[in-house]
């Protein structure tokens, strides 16, 4: 039994797994927005932070509409990024893709917050700032839901041939 239910390199590419990481990021980051909204921080803040890597640490502090936009513009940009990159990864590992999506989602967290943080003084910033069991948690939710959109993509690209 194919423990990638049916993801195989020549059925899924580069390109649908790149949409499927947009959607996963578009699910990620309204559970970071609901999140932040229910800690008191603001619907923005997510955003704002993510912003903050490219912009700046003081860019967290004023949530304007184009820090909220620069924010959730790059968000789509790296999840349609890292949907690329796993949709390469998936045919490689002999790893029920959901499980692998999970682990991505970690390894994810761990780079932005671990090896970002010392390029970028606003990934520092965010890193301090964002408590650690809701980064966890959404970068979790993004690999969960990227490597079950995967399988899907997958199940329909073998039924199909």
């Amino acid at each position: 039994m194919d423990v990638n239910m049916g993801v195989r390199r020549n059925q899924v590419g580069v390109v649908k797994p790149a949409g499927a990481g947009l959607a996963a990021g578009i699910i990620m980051a309204l559970v970071a927005m609901m999140a932040t909204a229910a800690m008191g921080k603001g619907l923005f803040a997510a955003p704002a932070m993510i912003a903050g890597i490219i912009l700046g640490p003081d860019a967290m502090m004023t949530p304007t509409m184009p820090v909220i936009l620069t924010g959730l513009a790059l968000h789509m940009v790296l999840s349609m990024m890292f949907g690329a990159v796993f949709g390469f990864i998936v045919p490689l590992l002999r790893v029920p893709t959901i499980l692998l999506g999970a682990a991505f989602g970690l390894i994810l967290w761990i780079m932005n917050f671990y090896v970002l943080s010392f390029v970028s003084s606003g990934a520092r910033a965010m890193a301090a700032n964002e408590p650690v069991a809701l980064a966890v948690g959404t970068h979790l939710v993004f690999g969960l839901v990227l490597g079950a959109i995967v399988v899907r993509i997958g199940s329909h690209a073998k039924s199909a041939t």
